[in-house]
């Protein structure tokens, strides 16, 4: 997985370090994390991982290049089917149609409980009906 990042990013234009002159890119940092499974139904992390965490330059100049650094770096992960955290950048993994695929049983059984302990959807928006309820 890590070369898969490497050849996607490798491409991408890197901000100097902190305190140093010349042009930022739209990549800032990046860096590796370990995260500790857990067993939590919709978890992003129900295995230890390897957390990818980058922080882009919010110059909206660069939004076009950081949508599509995010969508190739989506693909080029794929095979090892990674896992969005929930709310960040990442349109094509945190997509209505791979919930279901990436989250399987868990994601039902946590429909189940929903439907039991908020019957009139009141804990519901559109985001949350769209990725995990509506098919």
């Amino acid at each position: 997985a890590i070369q898969a990042v490497w050849d996607v990013a490798r491409q991408w234009k890197f901000s100097p370090g902190w305190g140093d002159a010349g042009e930022r890119g739209f990549v800032d940092a990046m860096e590796f994390r370990q995260i500790r499974g857990d067993g939590a139904w919709m978890s992003p992390h129900p295995i230890d991982s390897l957390g990818i965490h980058i922080s882009f330059n919010g110059d909206p100049k660069w939004f076009p290049e950081v949508t599509n650094a995010v969508s190739l770096l989506e693909k080029a992960l794929q095979p090892f089917n990674a896992r969005a955290h929930w709310g960040k950048l990442a349109p094509l993994t945190f997509a209505p149609s791979s919930t279901q695929r990436l989250y399987g049983e868990k994601l039902n059984r946590f429909r189940r409980l929903c439907e039991t302990h908020d019957p009139t959807g009141k804990f519901k928006n559109t985001h949350v009906r769209q990725m995990l309820f509506d098919p």
